[in-house]
C-alpha cells in the first residue's frame, strides 16, 4: 500500500504470519516488541487477527480451505500464542484503555463487512459459495497470486469489483476498459495489464492475453519462473497447459520467458507483438484449427531475425521486437481461402507501461527518522540514541549507562530503513557504525555523555509559550538559514550517531542507478536564550564504514555548510555522527536541514 509506514506494514506481515501459523520464534519477539512501541501497527494487528477470526468463523461450515501444496504446518513454538496475546492485550492494558480495545473490535467488524463486499467478485465464480452446496461437491479454489497494483481502473464488466492485496485465483479473467493492474504471481512474477486488454490467470507462471497490452517483469536471479510444473487451468483455449518457466499465451503465439522482462500486444484480430526490455524471450508460432471467418490458418516459416524460422520460432534478445501476423497464402483444395502467420520487423516497436507507479526520486530522511517509510512528512518524533527505542516526546535527560562500553551499538528495529544507533567516543577504541561490524578509529577521545533525542523537527517555528520552546533546537528559532527548501530538521546533540539502512532505501527507489545525500549541516546558534552557548561540534558521514565528510569544531558563526555525498546501489549503510571532541560545557548542538536522499536516473513509465 503505497501511503502504509513500516511498522504499520510490517504488522500486518507479522498478523498474517501469526494466522497462518508460520510464525518464527525471532519474529514473535519482534511482534511483542512493535506491538508496545507503536500505537498504529498495534491497532492494524487487532483489526487483521479479529477480522481474521471473523472470516474462520463464518465460513467454517459453508467452504472449505484448502492450502496447495497441502504440506503439513510448520511446528508452532512453545508459547507463542501467550507471547502474542500478551503484546496484544498488553498493549492496550498498559498504554490505553479497555475501551480502544472494545472499540477496535467494533471497528474490526465494520471493516469485516465492508471488505467481503469489495472483494465478493474474487470468490471462485461457481457457486460453492453462493449457492452452499455440500462440501463434497465443491471445487477447491486455487489461488496462484495477489493484485499487487491499480491505478485509474475502469472494467469492462462494470459489476466487477477487486482491490489491492486482493488474492487472484486460477481461472479469473480480468477485462480492462482502460487503466492499469499489476498482479504478483506466487512465484514472484510481476505482470502489469494496460487496458483495454482481456487477460485469463491460466497457473502461477502464466496466462492468456486475448487482446491488449501485457508487460511481464521476472526477478534478476529469476524469481518468476515456477521450479517446477503447476496445476494450470483447465480453460477450453488450446496448450493450456502453460509450462514453466513464465509463459504468455496469445491466440497466434506462445512467449516464453528466457531472461527478465518483456512486452507483449495483442491486435484485435489477433496479431501479436513481443518486445523485451531485459535478457531474451521465445516466441513460437501457435496454430489454431480455423482462421478468423472460416479461412484455414496454416503456421509459416519466419522470417527475420534467428530464423530460418525452423518450427515457426524466433528467439529475441533485449531491444528487438518482432509482430507475428497473418497473411493471405490462397486458395485450399475446397475453395476456402487460408491464411498462414508470419514474422515481420514492427516499424515502430508499441509503448509499455513498466511500472504503475513512478519510482520516488527523493526519500526524506526526517520522515524515516519520525517513523515513516521516507515518502511522506511526519515529524515531531524520534529515537533514543542510547537504546534505539521511538522518543515520542523531547527528552532532556542523559541517556544510556554512565560508560562509554555500556551503550553498544544498539539497532532500530522498528525501523526498515534505520538500522541502528551509538554513542562515539574514540576513547574507547574502534567505534563499530553498523550492523555489519564496520569500524571507524579516528574519532576524538569525547566526554562520553548521550544527551537528549535524535529528534525530527518540523521547519515551523516554535511557538515561545509551547512547553518545550526552550530546547536547544527549539531555541534558536525557525532555523531557516539551514533549511532553505523548508523541510526541518535533524537534531543531534553530541555524542550521537545514526546508520540507515540503504539496501532497503534502494528497493523503495527501485530503478534509480545512483543518489546522493544532501543537507545542509550546521551548528545551532540559541545564545538569545543561552548567552554562554557559543558551541562547537565535529560532524562525521560515513558511508559502508568509509568516512565521506567532516567537519571539525564547528561553531554557529561558521554558518551552514552544504552536504553532497554521492552514493550508488552497491553501498549499504549512511550513517552520520556528531561529536564534542571532548570538550566540556562546549554545547554540541548538531544540525542536519533538509536531509534527503535524491535517487538519479530513474525508470521511465515506458519502453522508451
Amino acid at each position: 500500500m503505497e501511503n502504509e509506514t513500516a511498522p504499520i506494514a510490517e504488522a500486518r506481515l507479522l498478523a498474517e504470519a501469526v494466522c497462518s501459523g508460520s510464525i518464527a520464534p525471532e519474529q514473535s519477539a519482534r511482534l511483542n516488541a512493535l506491538l508496545k512501541a507503536d500505537e498504529e501497527a498495534a491497532l492494524t494487528y487487532a483489526v487483521y487477527v479479529r477480522m481474521h477470526g471473523l472470516l474462520c468463523w463464518h465460513w467454517q461450515d459453508q467452504v472449505a480451505i484448502v492450502r496447495t501444496p497441502p504440506s503439513p504446518p510448520a511446528p508452532i513454538p512453545a508459547g507463542l500464542f501467550g507471547n502474542v496475546w500478551q503484546g496484544t492485550v498488553g498493549f492496550f492494558s498498559q498504554t490505553m484503555p479497555l475501551s480502544y480495545l472494545i472499540a477496535t473490535v467494533t471497528l474490526a467488524v465494520m471493516l469485516l463487512g465492508a471488505w467481503s463486499y469489495k472483494v465478493s467478485h474474487d470468490l471462485p465464480a461457481n457457486g460453492a459459495i453462493a449457492h452452499f452446496s455440500p462440501p463434497g461437491e465443491r471445487p477447491h479454489p486455487i489461488f496462484v497470486g495477489r493484485i499487487t497494483g491499480m491505478k485509474d481502473c475502469r472494467w469492462a464488466d462494470p459489476d466487477t469489483r477487486t482491490i489491492v492485496g486482493a488474492s487472484v485465483p486460477l481461472d479469473r479473467k480480468y477485462a480492462l476498459a482502460s487503466g492499469l493492474i499489476e498482479i504478483t504471481h506466487k512465484t514472484g512474477a510481476k505482470v502489469i495489464l494496460e487496458g483495454p486488454c482481456a487477460y485469463t490467470v491460466e497457473s502461477s507462471a502464466g496466462g492468456f492475453l486475448a487482446r491488449g497490452k501485457l508487460t511481464a517483469r521476472i526477478g534478476e536471479r529469476g524469481e518468476g519462473r515456477g521450479g517446477r510444473t503447476e496445476r494450470v487451468s483447465k480453460s477450453p483455449n488450446p496448450q493450456s497447459q502453460t509450462p514453466n518457466p513464465f509463459v504468455v499465451r496469445t491466440p497466434t503465439a506462445i512467449i516464453t520467458d528466457l531472461g527478465t522482462e518483456f512486452g507483449v500486444e495483442v491486435a484485435e484480430n489477433g496479431d501479436t507483438t513481443s518486445h523485451v526490455f531485459k535478457g531474451s524471450v521465445q516466441v513460437k508460432i501457435l496454430p489454431s484449427p480455423a482462421g478468423s471467418e472460416g479461412k484455414k490458418l496454416l503456421p509459416s516459416p519466419a522470417s527475420g531475425r534467428g530464423a530460418g524460422g525452423e518450427g515457426g520460432v524466433v528467439q529475441l534478445a533485449a531491444g528487438e521486437s518482432v509482430m507475428l501476423s497473418r497473411v493471405r497464402a490462397g486458395t485450399h483444395q475446397n475453395s476456402t481461402p487460408t491464411e498462414t502467420l508470419r514474422f515481420t520487423h514492427p516499424t515502430t516497436p508499441p509503448e509499455f507501461v513498466r511500472r504503475i507507479y513512478e519510482p520516488p526520486k527523493m526519500l526524506d530522511l526526517l520522515d524515516i527518522v519520525a517513523g515513516g517509510n521516507g515518502l511522506g512528512n511526519r515529524r515531531e518524533h524520534g529515537i533514543n540514541p542510547g537504546t534505539g527505542a521511538v522518543d515520542f516526546e523531547i527528552s532532556r535527560n542523559t541517556r544510556g549507562g554512565s560508560r562509554i562500553e555500556d551503550r553498544p551499538y544498539a539497532s532500530v528495529v522498528w525501523s526498515y530503513y534505520i538500522d541502528g544507533v551509538f554513542v562515539p567516543s574514540g576513547g574507547a577504541g574502534p567505534v563499530r557504525l553498523d550492523s555489519a561490524g564496520h569500524t571507524f578509529n579516528g574519532f576524538p577521545a569525547t566526554s562520553g555523555t548521550c544527551f537528549g533525542s535524535i529528534w525530527s523537527r518540523a521547519s515551523r517555528a516554535p511557538d515561545k509559550n509551547d512547553r518545550d520552546a526552550n530546547v536547544w533546537f527549539n531555541a534558536l528559532g525557525r532555523g531557516g538559514q539551514y533549511m532553505p527548501n523548508d523541510r526541518g530538521l535533524l537534531c543531534m546533540h553530541a555524542n550521537t550517531g545514526i546508520t540507515f539502512d540503504l539496501s532497503l532505501i534502494w528497493k523503495t527507489g527501485r530503478a534509480a542507478e545512483r543518489g546522493r545525500f544532501k543537507a545542509v549541516a550546521g551548528v545551532a546558534d540559541a545564545r538569545h536564550v543561552f548567552p554562554e552557548a557559543d558551541g562547537s561540534a565535529d560532524l562525521w558521514i560515513f558511508v559502508d564504514g568509509a568516512l565521506k565528510w567532516k567537519r571539525v569544531q564547528l561553531r554557529p558563526a561558521d554558518g551552514p555548510a552544504e552536504i553532497d555525498v554521492e552514493l550508488d546501489p552497491a553501498n549499504r549503510f549512511l550513517t552520520l555522527a556528531v561529536t564534542d571532541g571532548g570538550r566540556k560545557r562546549c554545547w554540541p548542538w548538531a544540525v542536519f536541514g533538509d536531509p534527503v536522499l535524491e535517487m538519479e536516473k530513474t525508470e521511465v513509465n515506458s519502453n522508451k
